[in-house]
């Protein structure tokens, strides 16, 4: 590529063009926003100076660009109601403290707009729109001064806190979240989700996000659901066309919540298995047990498996005896028969399952274990009639 198509390339649209449906519905939203702003300056703030400009008019367009975030971009982190409202007041207060303070007009205009972002950064309120409002207090200050700081709260605050109120309102009305979902902290998947992703802690997103410069364009719960959504997706092509119900087993060794972990033990030595489904007598699966549940629950851990299965054998006689439901671990991810493999490897290299169960809705119908696993990507890399 030469240098000149590069820089042409560099100096193009750097976002996609949305769909009609997605234009129309952001650009009604503004316009039924700011013409209720309209009607609400008009209301709470006549013009202070009849022969001077009207503050009311220079507040409208910096509103028109807080409407473009948050009706167009409502995910943007600069659009959100914390870095609108708080922006949008704090800045037309350090505005109107400028005007008060500073008699040099010249001095006044950018010393407003730094002192405003300053103000904005140290609050965690960033919104480009509130810069305008400083700047606009400044070239109003002869009506300005004589509302002084109530200029601030109204209009600057009632107007913004009605556009953000009917931003919220319209966006999901539209189907857009607004304001945007705050990242979660981690909590294990509930029995039945079609996969498991790898979970990254809200700091680390963060950290990345200001490494590279864009922690204002984009959040960092934005941020996790594109990674877990291409995770999701690479995983799903990763083998297409196999699904979990060609390689599961469908004849399994099950336990049911009240075995006794003694009974537990003779199954494992007895079938040479690792792991065991629990199910309930009315087929709906409960939890898994490893033998590595049966260790932790042994004063001794230490020692050959031989040995441990045969400690537990004796405690068997023990009233005292713990049950399957005492140790199972109840939150495992889990598939069905048509999730893709892609997915199935996905969730079985985290390395804290060492089998996959198999619903079909609530209840158990197969199995698949790490060599259930390798076993198929070993037929496929190597099918029969090939060295």
């Amino acid at each position: 590529m030469t240098r000149a198509r590069r820089i042409a390339r560099a100096l193009g649209p750097a976002v996609g063009r949305p769909p009609p449906r997605e234009m129309l519905r952001a650009c009604i939203g503004a316009g039924i926003g700011l013409t209720l702003c309209t009607f609400l300056v008009r209301l709470t703030m006549a013009p202070v100076n009849a022969a001077g400009p009207d503050p009311t008019l220079l507040l409208i367009a910096p509103l028109g660009a807080t409407a473009m975030l948050a009706f167009a971009v409502p995910s943007s982190p600069l659009a959100q109601p914390w870095s609108a409202l708080v922006g949008n007041t704090v800045s037309a207060l350090v505005g109107v403290a400028v005007v008060l303070t500073v008699a040099e007009p010249w001095l006044a205009l950018g010393l407003s707009v730094t002192l405003a972002m300053i103000a904005m950064m140290m609050l965690r309120a960033t919104h480009p729109p509130a810069a305008g409002i400083a700047l606009g207090t400044v070239l109003t200050a002869d009506a300005v001064r004589e509302v002084g700081f109530s200029y601030a709260f109204s209009p600057v605050l009632l107007d913004t806190a009605l556009l953000l109120l009917v931003a919220v309102a319209f966006n999901r009305m539209t189907g857009r979240v607004y304001p945007f979902r705050q990242p979660r902290e981690h909590s294990p998947r509930p029995i039945g989700d079609a996969g498991l992703r790898p979970v990254i802690k809200d700091a680390d997103l963060t950290t990345i996000l200001q490494r590279l410069g864009l922690d204002a364009n984009i959040g960092a719960a934005d941020l996790a659901r594109l990674i877990d959504a291409a995770h999701g997706l690479a995983a799903e092509h990763l083998f297409d066309g196999v699904e979990t119900g060609k390689i599961m087993a469908r004849d399994l060794v099950t336990a049911h919540p009240g075995m006794p972990l003694g009974q537990i033990a003779s199954l494992f030595r007895q079938h040479r298995i690792r792991t065991i489904p629990v199910v309930g007598f009315d087929g709906v699966f409960q939890g898994l047990v490893t033998e590595t549940d049966l260790v932790r629950v042994l004063h001794k851990p230490e020692g050959p498996a031989d040995g441990v299965l045969q400690r537990l054998l004796k405690a068997s006689r023990d009233v005292a005896e713990p049950v399957a439901a005492d140790v199972m671990e109840r939150m495992v991810g889990t598939v069905s028969e048509f999730t893709p493999l892609g997915v199935l490897i996905d969730l079985l290299a985290q390395g804290e399952q060492q089998a996959v169960p198999v619903l079909d809705g609530a209840r158990l119908v197969g199995l698949v274990t790490r060599a259930d696993l390798i076993a198929a990507l070993a037929k496929a890399h190597h099918p029969e009639g090939t060295e």
